[in-house]
């Protein structure tokens, strides 16, 4: 039997990593047009994408393991710890790959996110 909190781990991990391939994808479209008609070029172009592809295949495999986690854990201490982990991570991660900008209010936020996590992690 996986230990829950590895299963935490990997689906962070799978949807922090399929997010960010999204975005790597999406950089490579450039901006996208969702008007409607060109609804059926942009479906295309996102099905040959590889960054995309490999991104909707992490988000299945977090989302089969997110089945299993929320089949253990209370759903109101599991779901803000994935949550507000992914939000942190994806943050750090798109600030150092992709240089987004990060302001001082940002970082604050991401500190009380942690702060938050850690709360909710004591009580589990």
């Amino acid at each position: 039997m996986v230990p829950l909190f590895l299963l935490f781990i990997i689906s962070i991990c799978t949807t922090v990593g399929a997010h960010l391939l999204f975005k790597k994808g999406v950089l490579g479209l450039g901006e996208l047009n969702f008007s409607f008609s060109e609804i059926f070029s942009l479906i295309w172009q996102i099905v040959q994408n590889i960054w995309i592809l490999t991104g909707a295949f992490l988000f299945v495999i977090s989302f089969l393991i997110w089945l299993f986690i929320i089949s253990k854990l209370q759903l109101n201490i599991a779901y803000p710890i994935i949550i507000g982990s992914e939000v942190v991570l994806v943050s750090l991660a798109s600030w150092f790959l992709f240089k987004e900008y990060l302001s001082f209010f940002q970082i604050l936020g991401i500190l009380f996110v942690v702060l938050g996590i850690f709360l909710l992690s004591s009580k589990a």
